[in-house]
């Protein structure tokens, strides 16, 4: 197996974390493969003779103290300008996205992927706009775990990543400002013009849809969706909800949730939002009893609903065998549950709900699948609809600093041209007199 591939299955292995966060720390272990000790050390199994013999022991101590040296003279010293590899420039360039930026972590693995499968041991400042072209028309041959190619807008962002990679390189004193200046000027694939393929809009969910699905869903996920829905929420926000962040004491009865955590928090942004009469009639409920700490919304609280709908739906005896195993389950259970969904669960929670539901309804009543983020385009649409196309109200409302972002989720524009089409619909037709 040659070096590069090496490289890539320890940089790119499911347990990334675990070796970005605990490689330089702690050193690695023996193992044990059919009796013959070895040490995984940068991807590579390093075989050291019969497992528990001395000469095992003295080489498993020789290769720590090798590894260790290492270790101490990459952290103390940095490689000066012009002798930095692509390789070491990814590897530091993922070290600090994943303590500063968790949620780009996938796509800049993949973006990195892209880039060693070419450059690996290439210096950083012999990479040209030539190469990173060559990368972006590999990122156009690649294919996702189900066998569909990159679209356009994916392509578009693992190069923009890797612009980024190099910049914070820059700010780092490991690449020079000119090849990174240079880059820039590798426009991004436009639409039309490219094999790639282009990705569907994000389009509304209609409220029957979202009616259809409430009965299918445990009381706890079917309040969330409700709240969301009225209070256009990200995601996010509705699963991160805890009681002490939601502010009941203003005179004129408004309840104001403020988010500790959001998408614009790394910006300085706030976000405040505001719940009425209808969103605190159906928080009530989950409120009460609840320390300030606490999740409103808790994957614990669904859990037991779901043992007491399956309870009632239960047509034998149940036996005291039965009764005995629940009690030790719950006493230790297997897995630990969360004290809060994610925006992951939360998704997956409805879509099973619409599996079950479409299972037993007919053709013409189908419910077509739908996430959470569709309730939120959902209710900015309603909002430039209803306030006659002011983009304002619905950015203020769902929180966006920009009116463009806004505009992207937009799906009003239609509704109000047919609006204004039937209102032109007694106007006497052009000619006539």
């Amino acid at each position: 197996m040659s070096k590069h591939w090496t490289f890539l299955d320890t940089l790119f292995s499911s347990n990334l974390t675990k070796t970005m966060t605990k490689s330089h720390s702690i050193p690695p272990k023996m193992g044990n493969n059919g009796g013959t000790a070895f040490v995984r050390i940068n991807g590579q199994r390093i075989y050291l003779g019969k497992f528990g013999s001395p000469e095992s022991i003295q080489k498993y101590a020789q290769k720590i103290a090798e590894w260790t040296v290492h270790r101490n003279v990459q952290e103390k010293t940095p490689l000066p300008t012009g002798c930095i590899t692509i390789d070491s420039l990814a590897t530091a360039f993922l070290e600090h996205i994943q303590k500063y930026n968790p949620s780009h972590c996938h796509n800049c693995r993949s973006a990195t992927k892209a880039l060693l499968q070419i450059y690996s041991g290439l210096a950083v400042d012999d990479f040209t706009p030539k190469c990173l072209t060559a990368v972006q028309s590999l990122c156009i041959q690649q294919t996702d775990k189900k066998g569909k190619p990159y679209s356009r807008q994916y392509c578009n962002a693992l190069v923009n990543h890797i612009k980024r990679m190099f910049r914070w390189g820059v700010a780092q004193e490991l690449v020079s400002s000119v090849t990174t200046d240079a880059l820039k000027y590798v426009s991004a694939l436009q639409q039309g013009r490219t094999e790639a393929p282009e990705t569907k809009p994000r389009e509304d969910i209609s409220d029957d849809a979202v009616q259809a699905t409430l009965p299918y869903l445990l009381p706890t996920v079917a309040t969330m969706v409700q709240v969301q829905r009225l209070a256009v929420m990200r995601p996010n926000e509705i699963c991160r909800m805890c009681v002490g962040d939601i502010d009941m004491s203003r005179e004129d009865g408004i309840w104001i949730y403020t988010p500790p955590k959001h998408k614009g928090t790394w910006r300085g942004h706030g976000r405040c939002i505001p719940l009425g009469k209808p969103e605190q009639a159906l928080l009530m409920p989950f409120l009460e009893g609840k320390m300030p700490e606490q999740a409103v919304f808790s994957p614990k609280t669904a859990m037991l609903e779901k043992k007491e709908k399956d309870a009632n739906r239960r047509k034998t005896k149940t036996y005291a065998c039965q009764t005995r195993r629940a009690a030790r389950t719950a006493a230790n259970p297997k897995r630990n549950v969360r004290e809060h969904y994610s925006s992951i669960s939360y998704a997956q929670a409805i879509k099973r709900a619409v599996i079950v539901a479409n299972r037993s309804l007919p053709d013409e009543q189908k419910i077509p699948h739908w996430t959470p983020y569709q309730l939120r385009h959902a209710g900015v649409t309603e909002l430039v609809f209803e306030n006659d196309g002011n983009l304002d109200v619905a950015r203020a409302v769902a929180g966006q600093k920009s009116i463009v972002i806004t505009q992207g989720y937009n799906h009003a524009d239609i509704h109000i041209a047919i609006e204004q089409a039937k209102q032109r619909g007694d106007q006497a037709e052009i000619g006539d007199t």
